[in-house]
């Protein structure tokens, strides 16, 4: 399994942790079991009487899409400069237009990749070789939109796209590297702000308004180009013929018990006495109580083996389906995890778990999509406004004595949600842990313990 689990706070309320299933080997199917914890401390207020399984879902959101393809820095320009020559049908055909959006997405996720694997101990010939790969492509994007870019507005967005992911991930590397930062990457961010200045000024940060504009326009053109990812999802409620056995069983048990009592008092008493009527209404009476009774007690009895959504998920027409998803979320006991992670667990803290159970058909991917796609994306955001709607105010006031006086300061009050995370395909697991410190402002930070 090539797992992959990125974590990251995507804004103040939300937390994204984004999946990717790839597996080892080129297998026709393949499956994944997923389990998030969540560990929340008592003080929050969250727990399985405030906090139900449906808020969860509410709070959720998740983005299922092909994952972009894998291109390598060293041939990607090769691929890229004979893209119009290998485009017969011509780039105003939809053939074209999906190989190029295609490899828009791929540029995006190949240069993250390649930045992020960049640090302070890398040599200056790494650095050197990333540049210089972001300069001849960025060169060939300006050339197809010379050339086509009257035939075509999607040659103008990815040129005008490509140039603000290039410095996107130029100026994190930089800020990563710090003191040991090569010139060259100040002089390429440069060069390329100039470009845009010129051709693209919607796209050139600058005061408040203008930089609100700029990440819409940001968010505008990834959402054009990974549309040719996109995979399409119907969800339902998940298991309903085991729900509805259940259900079935303790209505007959509760049957079962109210006709015992009958037939017993009509035995015991005979017919139409004053004693084998008050049986009568007895067992009647109990009969709905003793059923909502076992249908709880079956319920819990069953949990293990039952999902609340099942997902399929389909190619854009949605005729033929990709793969599917099973999901379930609920709170647990520290019991029932402490032999599962690695860590000292709160006694006090509420543990909500959130179980995945994911099966990619990788040969109908390849059959009735694209045999480049080597895998599947899964985004989910989980939004903690509800998490932080009864927190107290997030500064509180505080005395110190200094020489002969009595100083006020203030102190933000934070609380520390315990995150962990597994991934499991075929005896391969990738295991992530972390903290997310929210207030009652919102999310202060997430880091990796």
């Amino acid at each position: 399994m090539n797992g992959h689990i990125d974590v990251r706070v995507h804004n103040k309320k939300t937390l994204e942790i984004k999946l990717e299933y790839s597996p080892t080997g080129n297998p026709d199917k393949s499956d994944y079991n997923i389990d998030l914890y969540l560990f929340i401390p008592d003080n929050m207020g969250i727990n399985e009487e405030t906090y139900e399984k449906r808020y969860f879902y509410h709070d959720i959101s998740r983005i299922i899409r092909l994952k972009s393809p894998d291109y390598l820095l060293h041939n990607y320009y090769k691929r890229l400069k004979t893209f119009d020559t290998n485009c017969t049908m011509g780039i105003d055909h939809t053939g074209c237009e999906y190989q190029f959006k295609k490899f828009i997405t791929g540029y995006r996720s190949m240069l993250r990749d390649s930045a992020n694997n960049i640090c302070g101990s890398s040599k200056p010939k790494e650095i050197e070789d990333l540049l210089k790969h972001v300069r001849k492509n960025r060169s060939i994007f300006r050339k197809l939109n010379k050339k086509y870019g009257d035939q075509h507005e999607m040659l103008a967005l990815g040129d005008e796209f490509t140039s603000i992911v290039s410095n996107a991930y130029l100026v994190r590397l930089y800020e990563r590297l710090g003191d040991v930062c090569d010139v060259e990457i100040i002089n390429t961010i440069k060069s390329e702000l100039k470009y845009r200045s010129k051709h693209y000024p919607q796209s050139v940060p600058g005061d408040d308004v203008q930089n609100g504009l700029l990440i819409n326009r940001y968010d505008y053109l990834k959402s054009y180009f990974y549309d040719v990812l996109s995979l399409k999802a119907k969800r339902k409620a998940g298991d309903k013929a085991i729900k509805n056995i259940l259900y079935a069983s303790a209505a007959g048990i509760s049957m079962f018990v109210a006709t015992v009592i009958a037939f017993w008092a009509q035995k015991k008493y005979g017919n139409f006495t004053l004693p084998f009527f008050v049986a009568l209404v007895v067992g009647y009476m109990f009969k709905d109580r003793i059923k909502d009774g076992f249908k709880s007690l079956l319920e819990k009895l069953a949990a293990p083996s039952i999902y609340d959504y099942i997902t399929l998920v389909y190619e854009s027409t949605g005729k033929h389906a990709m793969g599917k998803t099973k999901e379930r979320a609920r709170f647990v006991t520290r019991e029932s995890v402490i032999d599962y992670v690695d860590f000292e667990i709160d006694k006090h803290a509420h543990i909500l778990h959130f179980n995945k159970k994911v099966h990619i058909n990788h040969k109908k991917i390849n059959d009735f999509l694209d045999p480049e796609i080597l895998g599947i994306s899964d985004i989910m955001k989980l939004n903690i406004n509800r998490f932080t709607s009864g927190l107290e105010e997030p500064l509180s006031l505080m005395y110190s004595v200094r020489d002969d006086s009595l100083e006020r300061t203030f102190a933000e009050k934070v609380y520390d949600i315990e995150l962990f995370i597994k991934v499991s395909a075929k005896g391969h697991t990738e295991l992530k842990r972390g903290v997310l410190t929210l207030s009652a402002s919102g999310i202060k930070n997430f880091r990796i313990v």
